[in-house]
């Protein structure tokens, strides 16, 4: 069984079967851990130790535990749902139960607000771009410069705000410009 947004399988499943286990405020307390933690490694060493022995689960289990929050919170975050389907498909099809939905829910709704304030976003209406390139001088020999100049005309999602940001970049500027774009198509293709 599967959703669009994630596969179920008897792994997944019983990480399910641990997080209703735990109570509602634990719970909550690892999947906020979890969900803000900046880096690769959640918890140290120590730190497992003392939620193993907190959780009264072992090693393996407390494992699972938190790999199927973080899973679950990362293949949620990388569709758009709206909060209460999300709700739903976690009761339904996931088991979660219904308390621990919610609190799933809550939290995910808040970073993916943090993370991609839609209210306040801005659609590219229209870019238009120059390029200069100075050749070489009498002064300069065998030299060029080359500047860019970008203009973007940017309108708010209800499209009553018009804004224009206009960026000047040199090669080196522009080539980083180029790379960042390049970086985020190829993400996105890989989705």
């Amino acid at each position: 069984m599967s959703l669009p947004w994630i596969t179920i399988n008897s792994r997944l499943q019983g990480g399910v079967s641990l997080i209703n286990s735990l109570n509602r405020n634990k719970f909550n307390l690892l999947l906020k851990h979890i969900v803000q933690s900046e880096t690769d490694e959640i918890f140290t060493q120590a730190e497992l130790a003392k939620l193993s022995e907190s959780l009264k689960l072992d090693d393996a289990n407390v494992q699972l535990l938190i790999q199927s929050i973080a899973h679950i919170f990362k293949q949620a975050s990388k569709v758009i749902l709206k909060p209460t389907i999300l709700q739903d498909q976690l009761v339904e099809k996931l088991k979660f139960e219904s308390d621990k939905a919610e609190d799933f829910v809550k939290l995910w709704t808040q970073e993916t607000k943090r993370n991609f304030d839609v209210e306040n976003s801005k659609n590219l209406d229209n870019i238009s771009w120059e390029l200069n390139v100075e050749a070489a001088s009498s002064f300069t020999n065998k030299e060029r410069f080359v500047h860019s100049r970008l203009q973007m005309a940017l309108v708010s999602v209800d499209g009553e705000e018009k804004e224009n940001v206009v960026l000047e970049l040199d090669e080196d500027e522009l080539k980083h410009l180029y790379n960042t774009l390049e970086k985020i198509q190829n993400k996105l293709d890989s989705i």
